[in-house]
């Protein structure tokens, strides 16, 4: 991957509002117009081919002219339900498009938070949109885990983050009830301290290892996010932790290595920040979106069958 071109993209590219990639396929060709059931047709000269997974639209390929980027730009917005995403992509490609002309071999670029464009070698124009999809040694081992579903849900978090508190009040318990309890999947915990912006993204999650040593990291991870971070002692306290065993763990900073390696883990997989979750080897474009964990484990699940 070219980090250049990484760079680039995920600074123009806007938010989504709503994406036909993971959904059922007639939303695709009814956004541009197409016969509704074709898995490939051509559209506005260009040709357009659409494979599913489990039943949903898992990745668009596009080939045109190569300096038609009005028409790859509309089937892009189609693909993930954004049509404010055309004229980032035609600005990006009119700096940049001589550069991928160039490129001997495919180059994948990040395309907004959870999908990916991939451009491959030809005279044309030709690209593939697909969900972000990360393969599956790029994951460390699992510490914290959930259940026991087939699927492995993956959360990259801080302690310190709001977003990740509020997906703690209001998603998480729905989450876990769904999927979770029911036997569909596992959830883990894996720590993203943003020690930028937050200070005591660090300490907080080299606490909840130090708590992990005497069996209670979800109890602490429950308390760190009920109560705030700060006071590391005063949690251990509430839980009935060996105090004296848990203030020399925070004190050596017994499990530095283990967050260090779970942040670098995060920066590798190109998160920019939390909540980040996965489903299987799919990133989810929205953690707070409920329903959207029923499709991405469907196709976790079916990808996994491969």
């Amino acid at each position: 991957m070219n980090h250049r071109f990484l760079t680039i993209i995920a600074a123009l590219f806007l938010s989504l509002s709503f994406a036909q990639i993971t959904y059922n396929p007639p939303g695709f060709n009814k956004a541009l117009g197409v016969e509704l059931g074709k898995s490939s047709f051509t559209y506005k000269g260009a040709r357009v081919q659409t494979t599913t997974l489990a039943g949903l639209l898992y990745q668009v390929r596009y080939e045109g002219p190569r300096n038609d980027l009005d028409t790859a730009g509309d089937v892009i917005a189609a693909a993930i339900g954004d049509p404010g995403i055309k004229k980032p992509f035609v600005v990006w490609m009119e700096k940049n498009g001589d550069k991928i002309a160039r490129e001997s071999k495919p180059l994948t670029v990040n395309l907004s938070s959870a999908f990916t464009l991939t451009f491959l070698p030809s005279s044309k124009l030709v690209l593939v949109i697909a969900p972000m999809e990360a393969d599956a040694s790029a994951f460390g081992e699992p510490r914290h885990v959930r259940g026991s579903g087939p699927v492995l849900i993956r959360e990259y978090s801080d302690f310190e983050c709001p977003a990740c508190r509020a997906l703690f009040n209001r998603a998480l318990e729905k989450i876990l009830a769904r999927y979770v309890d029911t036997g569909r999947a596992r959830f883990e915990y894996r720590h993203f301290p943003l020690y930028e912006i937050h200070k005591q993204a660090v300490p907080a999650a080299e606490a909840s290892e130090c708590a992990a040593d005497q069996k209670r990291f979800w109890d602490y991870h429950d308390a760190l996010f009920q109560q705030g971070v700060g006071n590391y002692i005063g949690i251990a306290k509430s839980l009935n932790l060996d105090i004296a065993v848990f203030a020399e763990c925070i004190a050596e900073r017994k499990h530095k290595d283990i967050v260090e390696a779970h942040r670098a883990e995060a920066e590798s997989l190109g998160l920019r920040g939390t909540p980040s979750m996965f489903v299987g080897p799919f990133q989810l474009p929205n953690p707070f979106d409920i329903d959207s964990y029923e499709r991405y484990l469907r196709m976790a699940k079916a990808k996994a069958a491969r």
